[in-house]
């Protein structure tokens, strides 16, 4: 009789150990991050040098950054980017200094694997200005 209870207290240490085990393996997989997406970077990086490029046709981008319209330039980017796409726009002057006062963007990128694209664009004025616009988008979901 005795060997039958060791027997069982041995079965139930080997299904602690088999729990454990299982346990362990699904926390280190939840644990390391996938490999990130490269196709959609590039597309993210992609669509976001197309759109700075749009939307600085005939210098309507370092127009807006003149007259500090930081509104409007949300809402070009709001039209011209798809839903589903997060974006932060910064804007920098020829120094390095940050020149929007005002956050411009659609959604807070935390959390979210996102791609930065910088553009340079000049006003069109007697006195030209260069800017250093970095925008950053991201997948929203």
């Amino acid at each position: 009789m005795a060997m039958f209870d060791r027997k069982g207290q041995i079965r139930i240490i080997e299904s602690f150990l088999a729990i454990a085990v299982v346990f362990s393996a699904v926390l280190v997989s939840v644990t390391f991050p996938s490999a990130p997406d490269l196709s959609k970077q590039k597309s993210l990086a992609s669509m976001g040098t197309q759109t700075l490029m749009t939307l600085d046709t005939n210098g309507t981008l370092g127009n807006l950054i003149l007259q500090q319209n930081w509104t409007d330039i949300k809402t070009a980017l709001d039209i011209l980017l798809p839903t589903g796409i997060s974006f932060n726009l910064t804007i920098c002057d020829e120094n390095g200094t940050t020149v929007n006062a005002e956050v411009i963007q659609n959604s807070n990128l935390l959390g979210r694997e996102a791609v930065s694209v910088q553009y340079v664009c000049a006003t069109r004025s007697q006195t030209v200005r260069f800017f250093v616009v970095r925008l950053q988008l991201a997948w929203m979901g």
